[in-house]
């Protein structure tokens, strides 16, 4: 069972967490050199922007007033002030340029990093974490919020060296211009500095509620596109828009409880600033008409003052904003680690061997599973097949035949007891050379994009197009290939589309035979495929089980009844174990089952 529904927000904190930021570190490493460069860049991009304000007090006392200074006459020193004023514009855009070029760069290369190690992670882990968690779910992480560090690590963290350095340059110029005004702009900018951070800490909860909320509709729509075939089938096209449209409504409905508090922020630094403004015109006023006077404060100094009090409130919201959005980040990074650093329940245990060619003597003994550790779905099973022979899987749904079967190719593994073959315990040989001489063709058959040829190749890349086109000619499948367009290379979708379910069956069928197992397994394989095609794949299946052991779960007669040994799955374990007749001549369970079961009754009777 899923944990986590569409329906059903992530409980995730927000919190700036140090340990997510140093394992995001490491994958920094590689591009140490770009970021400590950009870095010091940003840093003196910092000072050489504000150069221009000072500047401009310059021009006003000894450029307008025709006043010469540092020994230079004041239309000298004006070239020099111009010149100095376009070199600073033109070097800030030059260093924004190349940092805005190199740490893009590097921010989605990182990301790349992240997302091949969440990637790969994911091809690794076993089927209980799928089980877990919807697959939209698992899709944002992936996607939507590596998407979002991109910006965070391109953008986020250099924006916060710069702003830092700019409030830390501000403040030093307005102390230096006038530290009795300065005082007072540090009186106005501590309580708006108070308010910007309430405010982020309001949009960081609502925020939360709309990632929330996102995350349920990504999870729905991509549940919808895999069920697209049962929505229409069962008429719920105008149910499920309707529920679209309701997730919808509450994903917007978050979004704009988001932009009401977001907007209050230039009200607030505007009403700020104009106070600030306010006080300082008074205190000028009143030092002038007090008799006190200005001192070192000339009016190009204050004119600075002012442009440099009017740019402090801008980097104090940009950081307010840039902390959050990092706070979040490392959310995100929680989230996507979660992915990356998830051990797999099934996998290579320490000291692993290579299982070695093997004939194909299958052994349970003991074995306990459940899907819920408090809820065995096989209970203590032990049974013994010898290689070559058929094992034909029946019993009601649910009882656990998938899930011997599964067991068998480490899909899972066993609570208690174990499961050899050849005597090799499978949980101490590696997966890869269990599962390269185990072929498994389940009822669900997945076809990826790509051709037909292709898909036949998938579990054996190095194949020949003759060896495929054999393995195609062995399960029937090559007559309605032949009749496609393209024949072998036709284009396939994801999941087959344009294909019928029996010819997916087919194509994965000749995909498992292509890689010649030992030991075979079909999971109601033939349960799509017509007639006629069947009797095709039930000839071939003579060539194809011989020398092999085979378990195949099926509910046509025709296929059980040739199995060596049947095995009825109920109750946790193994009601009922023997050939068609055996169990016949028993009239238990399997015979009941026979006689309940219409396509199986009709063929019993000839029996």
């Amino acid at each position: 069972m899923a944990r986590n529904r569409y329906y059903e927000d992530e409980k995730t904190v927000y919190k700036f967490s140090g340990k997510s930021v140093k394992k995001a570190l490491k994958f920094c490493v590689p591009y140490r050199k770009i970021i400590i460069t950009m870095t010091v860049m940003m840093l003196v991009m910092s000072f050489v922007s504000l150069l221009p304000t000072m500047i401009n007090s310059y021009i006003v006392d000894y450029v307008i007033g025709k006043k010469g200074a540092f020994g230079l006459d004041w239309l000298t020193l004006a070239a020099v002030l111009v010149g100095a004023y376009a070199l600073a514009v033109i070097g800030n855009a030059v260093f924004s340029y190349f940092r805005t070029l190199y740490m893009t760069k590097a921010g989605h290369a990182i990301v790349r990093d992240m997302r091949y190690s969440a990637f790969t992670r994911l091809q690794k882990l076993a089927f209980d974490y799928y089980d877990s968690r919807p697959s939209g779910k698992i899709l944002v992480r992936v996607t939507s919020y590596l998407d979002e560090l991109a910006g965070v690590f391109s953008n986020s963290v250099m924006m916060l060296v710069v702003d830092f350095a700019k409030i830390i340059i501000i403040a030093a110029w307005l102390f230096i211009i006038d530290y009795r005004l300065a005082m007072i702009v540090l009186v106005v900018t501590v309580p708006m500095a108070v308010c910007i951070l309430l405010i982020r800490k309001t949009l960081s909860r609502r925020r939360r509620a709309y990632r929330n909320k996102r995350s349920n509709r990504t999870a729905y729509i991509a549940e919808n596109i895999q069920g697209n075939t049962v929505t229409k089938l069962f008429n719920r096209v105008d149910k499920n828009v309707g529920i679209e449209k309701g997730l919808n409504a509450e994903v917007l409905g978050r979004w704009n409880s988001i932009t009401h508090v977001n907007e209050l922020h230039f009200p607030i630094m505007e009403g700020f600033s104009y106070i600030g403004l306010g006080l300082v015109y008074a205190v000028v006023i009143y030092m002038v008409t007090s008799g006190l006077g200005l001192g070192t404060l000339t009016m190009g100094k204050l004119i600075s003052f002012i442009s440099y009090m009017g740019m402090l409130s801008f980097p104090l919201n940009d950081m307010a904003n840039i902390l959050q959005q990092i706070t979040m980040a490392t959310s995100n990074l929680e989230s996507v680690f979660e992915v990356i650093e998830t051990e797999p329940t099934v996998c290579d245990k320490e000291g692993a061997e290579e299982l070695p060619p093997i004939e194909g003597d299958v052994s349970f003994r003991d074995v306990t599973f459940g899907y819920e550790p408090s809820h065995p779905v096989l209970d203590h099973v032990s049974f013994d097949v010898p290689k070559g022979k058929t094992v034909a899987l029946v019993g009601p749904t649910g009882a656990g035949k998938t899930t011997v079967v599964s067991l068998i190719s480490r899909f899972y593994d066993v609570g208690a007891g174990t499961i050899t073959i050849d005597g090799h315990d499978i949980s101490r040989v590696t997966l890869y050379s269990l599962r390269r001489q185990v072929g498994v063709m389940m009822q669900d058959s997945f076809i990826f994009s790509g051709t037909i040829i292709d898909n036949i190749r998938y579990a054996r890349p190095e194949a020949t197009d003759e060896q495929c086109i054999a393995a195609a000619k062995l399960v029937s499948a090559d007559e309605f290939i032949r009749k496609l367009p393209d024949g072998y290379y036709t284009k396939t979708s994801e999941q087959g589309g344009g294909l019928s379910t029996g010819e997916r069956q087919l194509i994965s069928f000749a995909r498992v035979v292509l890689t010649d197992p030992k030991i075979l397994i079909l999971d109601e394989a033939t349960s799509s495929i017509d007639t006629h095609t069947e009797e095709s794949i039930r000839k071939a299946l003579d060539v194809i089980l011989a020398g092999r052991t085979s378990f195949v779960i099926a509910h046509r007669l025709s296929t059980i009844r040739k199995a060596d040994c049947i095995f009825y799955i109920a109750d946790k374990g193994i009601a009922e174990a023997g050939t068609h007749a055996e169990l016949m001549e028993k009239k238990g369970k399997y015979y009941a089952l026979v006689h309940s079961n219409r396509d199986i009754s009709d063929s019993a009777r000839d029996e």
